[in-house]
């Protein structure tokens, strides 16, 4: 049974069986995968010599819908194909779009036309007619779930590998932008260079470095017992809405690698196995093995029954947040006295 909506997933399969059609329809908020999709369908079109004669790239908001029709409908220059996109269809008036429609009923064998939206009423023509001729592919944004497989698939394109800890972390910094996600993985290779593996320490290390308030920043305030720092970014990342039970996870994890650093340190390992074992920066090596000073083993321990205790409470308690959160800090933070640190509460 067919699919009712197809994908950006299902473009690229196609295309990579060599499939071709005469009309594309990409539409969805996910511009980033639209845009993508878009250069996926020339570049299985034509060669990169074939574009300057047979390529067009227009606007539904400035382009004479005539003149793309009448582009699309002319032969191609020395080329099988001629291509031309239509950006911003969803700005087109229903005149236009009838238009459209009346070429789409007879396309040209030897054009492809790509029309790209970020919204399509499928019950109206052309895209009534594009859907059921299988042209039609939705570009939405993904699923939260979904990012660090993404991200893990983008960095496998460039012959690298990158940790599930390091995926969660960009995606932490980040958000569910995929263009923002890119330009990141852009940064992270121009910093590693020929790197075979991304590590959690990189991403804090590149990504992390124009963040003054985020899990790495509260991380670092609370491995130096910094009470104050640790509540104003705390409220920060509040106020900005961030995911709770992700920061908490973070934290965990934060505490995980104190742990191991304790144990590798009494060993009497070197700098530079600490770093490895742990899986630590070399860079901020220093940074954790200071923490590792403040905390004694006990203390770490008891760091996880902590957070875990906080998280239960943030999934199931009545309470706020921000409380809960604060209260998790003055545990993890061993004060005595605990004083007004946050402004309002966080439902």
């Amino acid at each position: 049974m067919a699919k009712d909506t197809l994908t950006y997933d299902d473009l690229i399969a196609s295309l990579q069986k060599k499939s071709l059609t005469q009309v594309y329809l990409l539409y969805g908020e996910e511009d980033f995968l639209a845009e993508e999709g878009t250069d996926a369908v020339i570049a299985a079109a034509l060669d990169v010599a074939e574009r300057e004669f047979n390529l067009d790239v227009l606007r539904g908001s400035d382009a004479d819908i005539r003149d793309v029709l009448s582009l699309v409908s002319s032969f191609p220059m020395m080329a099988e194909r001629r291509v031309v996109v239509l950006k911003e269809v969803d700005r087109l008036s229903p005149k236009e779009l009838e238009l459209v429609a009346g070429y789409v009923d007879n396309p040209s064998p030897s054009s492809t036309l790509v029309l790209v939206a970020v919204k399509a009423d499928m019950r109206r023509r052309p895209f009534s007619v594009i859907k059921r001729a299988g042209g039609a592919f939705e570009c939405k944004p993904l699923y939260e779930n979904r990012i660090p497989g993404w991200i893990e698939s983008r960095v496998a394109r460039r012959r690298a590998a990158i940790t599930p800890e390091a995926c969660k972390m960009l995606a932490a910094y980040v958000g569910n932008s995929l263009r923002g996600l890119n330009n990141e993985i852009d940064k992270l290779f121009t910093y590693l260079g020929d790197t075979q593996t991304i590590t959690a320490e990189d991403v804090s290390a590149v990504v992390g470095m124009s963040k003054e308030y985020g899990v790495f920043e509260l991380q670092r305030a609370i491995g130096a017992k910094d009470l104050k720092r640790s509540a104003e970014i705390l409220e920060h990342m509040l106020d900005a809405g961030e995911n709770v039970p992700f920061m908490i996870i973070m934290l965990t994890s934060y505490f995980v690698t104190l742990l191991k650093l304790h144990e590798l340190h009494l060993k009497g390992s070197s700098d530079r196995e600490l770093a490895s074992e742990a899986r630590v920066h070399p860079f901020f090596l220093k940074e954790y093995l200071e923490a590792v000073r403040s905390y004694p083993r006990n203390e770490i321990e008891d760091a996880f029954g902590i957070l875990a205790r906080a998280d239960e409470r943030v999934k199931t308690s009545s309470a706020d947040d921000g409380s809960i959160l604060h209260a998790m800090l003055i545990e993890l933070l061993h004060v005595q006295e605990e004083p007004v640190l946050l402004s309002h509460s966080h439902p």
